[in-house]
């Protein structure tokens, strides 16, 4: 009874335990649609790849016909049977030439799953976010309660004016008000986020995962690798197709028939051979092919100056991103540590104006704000760099 007591427990700490990045991405119902789909594109590219590459079916053939002669008439009847078949290797480097285009296309879709995988875990970190700033201004408006409570008691000992207790309640309310619409906010973003996912929207997220935000981001394995390996099938492909064309005797065709002429029975075994040498078809399929894995290649080394590029770019963005988290965070602690405890202590000295406070204490919200801004900046560029850089996980 104690260890089903026990195993109860356990099950229901588990179950209420907050949710982590890792289990949003393992149970993404996207994402395993997306997987599934390029698995069943997968297996109907190869069954027409076999379909394309199968040889031409056996052939029957059958006629009658009715002959009339001076001497002799009558029936006339002949079957016959055909069939083409691939000499050497020719059916196997078909299909291995279309298997290779095919995995390309394949490893290409796979840049749509990593794609989602960043903007779900965009969507974790914006949220997180959001939490934080919620957290902090929550604390911000407990302590503005406890001031309003504070100089309640003062009017109702005639110590302020009801003006200033007016403005003070004004500002309590526009404080609530802006309080219960960021709530709102970040519940809004983790029912967002969970509704790509099977988990309930009720769950919390543990947001103790979060990517640190840092100057430079070390990329431990190489960038552009799925684009890398698609190009390195293509050109694979080419190759393969040129040892494809490149055989004298590609096929050859068999038949066997028999034929009732009046009284007289015919046997018949044929063969037929196509003789290449006799066409320039295969001499204008290699050409192609050689031409074709040239314009890959010049492809292959645009995207690759472009992608380049726009890494780089994404990077110099982050290091702004980040630099200027680090220059605002520095404002508000300078803020919130010399010049506001300034501010409120001239106040509760009767120094200077509830207006002159409300001001001060407003400048501090803002500079949070702008804070916040820029921290969903600085993850945005980041989960588009990996993106960019189809890199699959970082951490």
């Amino acid at each position: 009874m104690k260890a089903i007591i026990t195993a109860i427990f356990m099950l229901q700490v588990a179950h209420a335990s907050p949710l982590t990045l890792d289990e949003i991405l393992k149970n993404a119902e996207q994402r395993t649609l997306m997987t599934q789909a390029i698995k069943e594109e997968g297996l109907s590219l190869e069954s027409k790849n076999l379909a394309q590459t199968e040889t031409a079916p056996l052939t029957f053939n059958q006629s009658l016909s009715r002959a009339n002669g001076m001497a002799i008439s009558g029936y006339e009847h002949e079957v016959s049977l055909s069939k083409e078949f691939k000499l050497g290797n020719i059916q196997s480097l078909e299909q291995k030439q279309n298997r290779l285009k095919n995995e390309a296309h394949l490893i290409e879709q796979e840049k749509h799953l990593i794609g989602f995988d960043n903007r779900l875990k965009n969507l974790y970190h914006q949220h997180c976010l959001d939490g934080v700033y919620v957290e902090s201004f929550q604390e911000g408006y407990d302590k503005f309660v406890t001031l309003y409570s504070k100089k309640k008691r003062a009017f109702e000992h005639d110590e302020i004016a009801k003006t200033e207790l007016l403005q003070l309640e004004l500002e309590k309310n526009r404080l609530q008000i802006a309080l219960e619409n960021l709530q709102r906010k970040q519940k809004s973003s983790k029912k967002q986020l969970l509704s790509l996912t099977t988990l309930n929207s009720t769950e919390s997220l543990s947001c103790q995962d979060v990517y640190p935000i840092v100057q430079e981001v070390h990329l431990e394995t190489s960038n552009f690798q799925l684009s890398q390996q698609a190009y390195d099938k293509r050109i694979e492909s080419t190759q393969v197709g040129l040892n494809r064309y490149s055989n004298k005797l590609e096929s050859v065709e068999l038949s066997m028939g028999y034929a009732k002429e009046l009284e007289t029975d015919i046997y018949t075994i044929g063969v037929s051979i196509p003789l290449n040498f006799s066409s320039n078809k295969s001499e204008h399929e290699r050409a192609s092919l050689m031409h074709q894995s040239s314009a890959i290649s010049l492809q292959n080394e645009q995207q690759m100056a472009n992608k380049k590029y726009q890494v780089r770019e994404l990077e110099a963005r982050l290091s702004r991103d980040f630099q200027s988290i680090e220059a605002q965070e520095q404002n508000i602690n300078h803020y919130a540590n010399s010049l506001l405890p300034l501010m409120k202590k001239s106040y509760d000295y009767g120094e200077s104006s509830v207006i002159e406070y409300l001001l001060s204490q407003q400048k501090l919200y803002t500079l949070q704000q702008e804070l916040l801004e820029k921290q969903k900046g600085y993850y945005t560029t980041l989960f588009q760099l990996y993106s960019m850089s189809e890199i699959k996980d970082i951490r």
